[in-house]
């Protein structure tokens, strides 16, 4: 006997994005800790960790969004078009997110901007594999 198809992930990716809002939240309270504690740089590093957190977190959702625009057998060239497109705008957000930040935002810390980049990456990469 067959296996019915399991259906889709929509719900736990909802969880898992609220989660990460959470992780976003306990970064940015860290990095304004850690700056207030220890670094005394008027908030700079503070700031540049959670745009660049903030940065991940909004491409992220993003790509997710595009991900289940739709779902079912029926709509699977849908799908597979919108996983294109949703990498297309994860990867245009990302770059020119990075752009206007280095344009616009001064003081800023390119270390702890990227460091809170990568912590969500990764953060995000975590929760994929816990999908599974």
């Amino acid at each position: 006997m067959t296996k019915p198809a399991k259906r889709t992930q929509k719900d736990k990716i909802g969880i898992y994005i609220k989660r990460q809002a959470w992780i976003l939240f306990v970064l940015i309270i860290a990095a304004w800790v850690i700056d207030t504690m220890w670094l005394g740089s008027q908030l700079t590093v503070a700031k540049s960790a959670a745009i660049g957190a903030l940065l991940s977190f909004t491409t992220q959702v993003v790509f997710a969004f595009f991900i289940f625009w739709h779902t079912g057998y029926r709509a699977r060239q849908h799908i597979v078009t919108q996983l294109y497109r949703g990498q297309m705008a994860k990867w245009l957000l990302t770059v020119f997110g990075f752009a206007l930040i280095f344009i616009t935002v001064q003081p800023l810390s390119a270390p702890a901007l990227f460091i809170g980049f990568m912590v969500m990456q990764i953060s995000h990469s975590w929760m994929l594999w816990h999908i599974r």
